[in-house]
């Protein structure tokens, strides 16, 4: 790639070196020979930016800053092509667009050629190409401004049109100034990562009991579980090994209710030693420091009344809780109603910190990039593979591909290796393994909502109580309505479709050969995709599909601005290497926080910044899910149409409910709405 973008910025500079400095509105000259995109056809020429004079009122500096855009937006569309980021979509010629195949075999057979595996690169099973019918450009899946900003961050010769760089912080003194630029920021941009209402707006952001809500209705609530007994003796170990006689009697009592964060295995899913040291100066050269990160494992108590509360970290595990080994730090404030001054309690602070720091990697990496927009991508190419576009199963999947192909080549020609990568703790190959081990690892079964819920110990049959254990567990709350809406639709139009049940499931070629495709070494590679031999099991397949593709990616998505843009709160690594010690962690002050915050380093805060709210893009009403549902209920199949109608109803009824749900949560100083039928996207749309 680093070929590709030399190539990029060469073309720039003798494009604009050979513009006459005289006139300002000549036209460019022709360049002697064009550049060709990867299957030859000649490139347009890089559109061409004009010097402009400077203005001299505001109606001008505006109009001036939308052609700006405008020139901008063509040169992007210019660079995303020539860098083969992403090929130009052409034209479909009449064959292609037109004549429709004549038999499912000729469909099948064209699609084969054209949805083909990449096995033989560093990311899991992928699309190799994709198809030009259903190819979209960066622009026209990211909001432009969004895009171009996180591209400033990525690559310092674009122009600073709108001063983004001037969002990043200068060294600081203290947290209450970094609070303060927050909302200033807020309060006076326009159009920017701080416009929107961030979790640093909160004067309690800081706090053990908005730390703990986060587990629940977070970037990330889905990889809570319930501690194991190995976890709970080996706190309760630590706790005595301390000389702490009250954490080692609470974690003892066999009444309580543990649940952890665990990222304990992250040196071994990146091919690492126990105990080597998690460091990353990739990006050092574009105005990155070095980083350091952590393996943290958190414990929590979920109280009777529904109040989840963190008791201990251990910063970074290094394959035993053991002291001498790895770091734990008990909570003075084993309770939550424990009086104790939360703001100076820096050695704590830091211990979240690091646990934020762990679950940034996890949430971007595995649970959002992998388990949503991988493993949907392997289901897609599947189908593709395995469907004609007669089949009912495609006609049911189909409509929750909007965008993910294109969007997710660029994901892994740009967004890991460009965006991720230069802020991460972690080097490109230990990305590459981390990601395949997310991958491989992921069960397709075992996620299934009903089966998730259990496997992590939360009981759906308790989530209906509004003052119960689970009543702050928004997300869970939330996205078992959904499955369960989700699957009467599908399970309606294939039990209608069907009509043999079981026996007739068992004979469809098409389903076994996706079956075969998802779970071949030679296609998806995915060892835990069920076989189907019953309707009940193509039902549960076609809903985790459609899970994944909308509520699931809609859950870990879209909150991402409002969690991630206040850098202190979740920061993707730490700027300083982590203590030696216990010792050391207790003697921890204000200024050991900011040490390990990206205050040095401003391109690596704007990108932590930046690229959250250019995913967390509003869904716009043409791709929330009432409008696939009103879709549905037209269908002309007229069996989804029946279904679709159903929909239609179970949908508008579930905004009310989501509504009520969010509401019954203890802490009302932040709304759970991201999985409101108006928000939730019906597709990886971004």
């Amino acid at each position: 790639m680093g070929i590709k973008l030399l190539a990029v910025l060469l073309a720039c500079f003798k494009f604009f070196t050979r513009r006459s400095d005289d006139d300002s509105t000549s036209e460019p000259p022709p360049m002697s020979c064009p550049v060709r995109t990867p299957d030859g056809r000649p490139l347009p020429r890089l559109p061409y930016m004009k010097r402009r004079e400077a203005p001299t009122t505001y109606h001008d500096a505006l109009k001036l800053s939308v052609e700006g855009f405008k020139d901008m937006r063509s040169m992007l569309d210019w660079f995303f092509d020539v860098a083969d980021f992403q090929p130009i979509a052409r034209s479909l010629t009449t064959t292609e667009a037109e004549t429709p195949p004549q038999t499912d075999e000729d469909n099948l057979k064209k699609k084969r050629a054209l949805y083909q595996w990449e096995l033989n690169d560093s990311f899991p099973p992928h699309l190799r190409t994709v198809p030009s019918a259903v190819s979209q450009p960066a622009t026209s899946i990211f909001k432009f401004k969004r895009l171009y900003d996180s591209l400033q961050a990525v690559y310092p010769w674009l122009p600073d049109v709108d001063f983004f760089r001037s969002l990043a912080p200068s060294a600081s003194n203290d947290m209450a100034s970094l609070e303060r630029r927050n909302k200033l920021l807020h309060y006076t941009t326009i159009g920017t990562m701080y416009t929107a209402e961030n979790i640093g707006l909160r004067e309690d952001w800081f706090t053990d009991a908005v730390f703990a809500q986060q587990q629940f209705i977070g970037v990330n609530p889905c990889t809570i579980t319930a501690a194991t007994p190995q976890w709970i003796q080996a706190f309760t170990k630590a706790a005595t090994d301390q000389g702490n006689a009250a954490a080692a009697q609470l974690i003892a009592a066999s009444t309580n209710s543990f649940y952890v964060q665990d990222y304990s295995n992250y040196r071994s899913a990146a091919g690492m030693g126990p105990t080597q040291t998690l460091t990353s100066d990739f990006g050092d050269t574009t105005g990155h420091q070095p980083r350091f990160g952590c393996a943290s494992v958190v414990l929590f108590q979920l109280l009777p009344n529904g109040k989840l509360h963190p008791i201990a970290v251990v910063l970074d595990y290094k394959g035993s809780i053991d002291a001498n080994i790895s770091i734990t730090v008990f909570n003075k404030r084993l309770s939550p109603t424990a009086n104790w001054d939360q703001k100076n309690d820096w050695p704590w602070r830091y211990a979240k910190m690091c646990a934020q720091v762990s679950d940034w990697t996890r949430h971007e990496l595995a649970v959002h990039l992998v388990h949503t927009h991988f493993v949907e991508e392997a289901t897609i190419v599947a189908a593709q593979r395995s469907f004609p576009d007669s089949h009912i199963v495609f006609a049911l999947l189909s409509p929750h591909w909007i965008t993910t192909l294109s969007l997710n080549a660029l994901a892994r020609e740009v967004l890991v290796p460009s965006m991720v990568a230069p802020i991460s703790y972690f080097k490109i190959p230990e990305i590459f393994a981390i990601c395949n081990d997310a991958y491989h690892s992921f069960d397709f079964v075992g996620s299934y909502v009903p089966n998730d819920m259990k496997r992590r110990g939360f009981d759906v049959s308790q989530f209906d109580d509004p003052k119960g254990k689970f009543h702050n567990y928004a997300y869970g709350r939330d996205v078992a309505k959904m499955w369960d809406v989700l699957r009467k639709f599908v399970s309606s139009v294939l039990t209608a479709h069907y009509k043999g049940g079981d026996a007739e499931v068992a004979a469809d070629k098409y389903v076994a050969g996706f079956c075969t495709e998802m779970q071949s070494s030679e296609g998806g590679g995915l060892s835990s995709f069920p076989t189907i031999k019953t309707l009940d099991d193509l039902v549960d397949v076609v809903t985790m599909c459609i899970h994944i593709a909308a509520p699931q990616h809609t859950a870990v998505n879209y909150l991402q601005q409002f969690y991630l843009t206040f850098v202190p709160n979740k920061p993707s690594a730490l700027f300083a290497p982590l203590p030696k010690s216990l010792k050391e962690l207790q003697g921890y002050k204000e200024q050991d926080i900011l040490k390990a915050l990206p205050l040095q380093s401003q391109v690596s805060w704007l990108m932590m910044a930046q690229v959250p709210y250019l995913l967390s893009a509003e869904v716009e009403p043409e791709n929330n899910i009432i409008t696939y549902a009103g879709e549905a209920a037209s269908n002309r199949n007229p069996l989804i149409a029946q279904a679709g109608k159903v929909l239609q109803k179970d949908v508008a009824t579930l905004g009310t409910t989501f509504r009520d749900i969010s509401d019954q949560m203890d802490d009302q100083g932040t709304k759970y709405k991201v999985l409101d039928p108006v928000d939730l996207a019906s597709a990886i749309i971004i």
